[in-house]
């Protein structure tokens, strides 16, 4: 096949700012050479191409931006419809949950907190269950009786130091 006049050997294109993938000039050049384009116009193409895909890009990170915000409110509602550990439940299991990362080292301000926080697991109903559970494990026993914890019956300081002194 002969190249049409104007078309050089080898497509030599550049583009201010940006580095071109030699793959993709590679493809590009047997359509380049059958529209019979020159170096100048082929090159002229590139600020187009560069807009079309820098828009291409644009649309699909508002979409995951999109769809990672609904996924956060899906989990923040579910949350909060949870009967084990939403509703009237839900300042308890905060606290108990925070209390939990606490115990990690994961305290506030903490990167890990924040990714939390970011990335909207902070949110995720099973996310709160586990670290509620740990916080409620690190909390104090409320209905365990010690030994020797101290009675209402307990005479005086000043009474079992100095017995004698008291009769």
């Amino acid at each position: 096949m002969i190249a049409p006049a104007g078309v050089p050997e080898r497509y030599d294109l550049a583009l201010d700012g940006m580095t071109l993938d030699p793959q993709l000039l590679h493809s590009a050049d047997p359509v380049l050479r059958e529209l019979g384009l020159s170096n100048d116009q082929a090159g002229k193409l590139l600020p187009l191409a560069q807009g079309v895909m820098q828009r291409t890009q644009d649309a699909l990170l508002a979409h995951f931006a999109d769809a990672a915000a609904a996924q956060k409110r899906a989990w923040a509602e579910e949350f909060a419809a949870d009967p084990e550990i939403g509703g009237g439940r839900r300042a308890e299991s905060e606290h108990l949950a925070a209390r939990g990362l606490d115990a990690l080292g994961f305290g506030e301000g903490h990167p890990f907190r924040q990714a939390l926080a970011d990335s909207g697991f902070g949110n995720h109903p099973d996310m709160i269950r586990a670290f509620r559970r740990l916080g409620q494990l690190l909390s104090e026993d409320s209905g365990f009786a010690r030994a020797h914890a101290g009675s209402a019956n307990q005479r005086p300081v000043w009474e079992r130091l100095y017995p004698q002194e008291a009769n």
